[in-house]
């Protein structure tokens, strides 16, 4: 059930983080409109602009139905009006012809009627044929007359209609069938009276949306979406990295790996290597003629004469000043020997211990750790590559060799503890250093929930031999500003990946 809790609080918090951000992004956003009214105004604008473009966009898309339905109706009256008149024009061509062949007919007849014997004849009987004849003549030309114009406007109409030049309005205004009601010609005017009046209101926004205020308002607009990725991007992918790195990248590198080994046992026979109890206030004691070199700010009270060494080792002055062995106080014991009480002056929390070394092959230890060095064992370095480098993010070893002792400094506590043989995990994070002769290797963490919330690292170093390793109980507290936190992260992955 515990197990149930943490996971479900571990997701909730990520979810609140999640809201909060993008709460406080729009929280942001309204305070800077409360406060800039301009920036109201240039908000409604821009949800005005976007309403006008939805309207102006919608109106002509009406337009276009209507123009097309109108264009559609012009072009069938078009040709169904061109059908028409094509029939008309077979119909009068065949009435004209017949007509013509009926003057020419009555014209034959007229003649006939009209001529001198005709003439006599008309003298001595009742009526006049003559003349029957000729007002039959004209009114059969009036009639031709009248086809043969009908004739001549039917086939202008259809000349019109099929002139390729003359669009179906222009064709149908020719023809005086413009006006039809079918055309929706007063509706389109309407729509495109509408689509102007649009078109300037937009134009006008859009002007406005070029101001200052506008181009802010228009900036959130466009970002906030982004922004809310890239905060659930920022939320997510060290959690997705947390686990691929757990479940996919360890298990490799657990197999391919090859622990690392700094010295030899048969090279070492006589080594020996002592260590004291772990004390916030130690006093270390020197014999006559005995050196022992010390951070400055370390020393609470001294018996003997110290002078002040600048760095702890010229030869290695880079190994010294990035450790932080540089202005050191160098205690040398005269005929009665000398001591020397070291204590932190500003962590309440941190522990002494001293380790003494005599023909030891090898003591690697952070410099960061080490507060005083006494006698004179050699400093040396170490490097080493491959997947167990790559896994640890450390390519140098710096080793204390030699006779001499060494007081070191961890959090909370000092512990010296021998594997016995046995493989044995540390958190990176707690190892101070390790004895030269001990096999160092790599394993992934079995607390998968501390690493998964960044309270664990991903690696475990794991020794295994008979010699002892060095630990603190707690790793030192991070400063509380995020910057400071940033630039010591990134100076801290710097300094362990060459030992210090």
């Amino acid at each position: 059930m515990r197990l149930v809790s943490t996971v479900v609080g571990f997701f909730l918090r990520k979810l609140g983080l999640l809201a909060a951000l993008v709460l406080s992004l729009f929280l942001g956003y309204l305070v800077m409109q409360s406060l800039v009214p301009a920036l109201r105004e240039a908000a409604a604008d821009r949800d005005r602009l976007e309403r006008v473009v939805e309207e102006r966009a919608a109106l002509q898309e009406d337009l276009g139905r209507l123009q097309a339905a109108a264009a559609a109706a012009r072009s069938e009256a078009t040709a169904s009006l061109e059908a028409e008149l094509g029939d008309e024009v077979g119909t009068l061509q065949g009435a004209v012809s017949d007509k013509r062949a009926e003057v020419e007919r009555l014209r034959d007849g007229q003649q006939d009627v009209c001529g001198l014997v005709r003439d006599l004849i008309d003298l001595v009987t009742p009526g006049d044929a003559c003349d029957a004849a000729e007002a039959a003549v004209r009114e059969a030309d009036e009639a031709l007359d009248s086809l043969e114009g009908g004739l001549a406007r039917a086939e202008e109409g259809v000349a019109v209609l099929r002139d390729p030049d003359l669009s179906d309005q222009e064709k149908l205004d020719r023809l005086g069938r413009g006006d039809d009601p079918a055309f929706r010609q007063d509706e389109i005017d309407a729509q495109e009276s509408a689509l102007a009046e649009t078109r300037s209101e937009e134009d006008v926004l859009e002007e406005a949306q070029g101001s200052g205020t506008g181009w802010v308002v228009d900036q959130w607009a466009r970002s906030w979406r982004w922004l809310a990725v890239i905060a659930l991007t920022v939320l997510l992918a060290p959690i997705v990295l947390r686990v691929v790195s757990y479940f996919v990248l360890m298990p490799v590198v657990r197999r391919l790996h090859t622990p690392v080994r700094l010295a030899d046992e048969a090279e070492a026979a006589d080594a020996e290597i002592r260590t004291s109890d772990a004390q916030r206030t130690m006093t270390v004691h020197v014999g006559a003629g005995e050196v022992l070199s010390t951070r400055s700010a370390h020393v609470r009270s001294v018996q003997g004469r110290a002078r002040s060494r600048l760095l702890y080792d010229w030869s290695s002055p880079f190994i010294s000043y990035a450790a932080g062995l540089h202005e050191m106080s160098r205690l040398v014991g005269d005929e009665t020997g000398g001591s020397v009480t070291l204590a932190n002056p500003d962590d309440p929390n941190a522990y002494l211990m001293r380790i003494d070394l005599r023909d030891h092959p090898g003591l690697v230890m952070h410099p960061k750790h080490v507060v005083g060095v006494v006698g004179t064992p050699a400093l040396e370095t170490r490097w080493r590559w491959g997947v167990h480098a790559f896994a640890t993010w450390q390519v140098r070893y710096i080793l204390f060799a030699g006779t001499g002792g060494l007081i070191v400094e961890g959090c909370g506590d000092v512990v010296a503890t021998n594997p016995e043989g046995r493989a044995t995990r540390v958190n990176q994070n707690l190892v101070m250093g390790f004895d030269s002769r001990l096999s160092v290797g790599v394993n992934r963490t079995e607390v998968f929930w501390p690493y998964l919330r960044g309270r664990a690292p991903l690696v475990d170093d794991e020794f295994t031999g008979h010699h002892p390793l060095f630990g603190q109980q707690s790793d030192t507290g991070e400063a509380a500003n995020p910057v400071t936190r940033t630039f010591n992260a990134l100076f801290s992955g710097l300094g362990k990946l060459f030992g210090f």
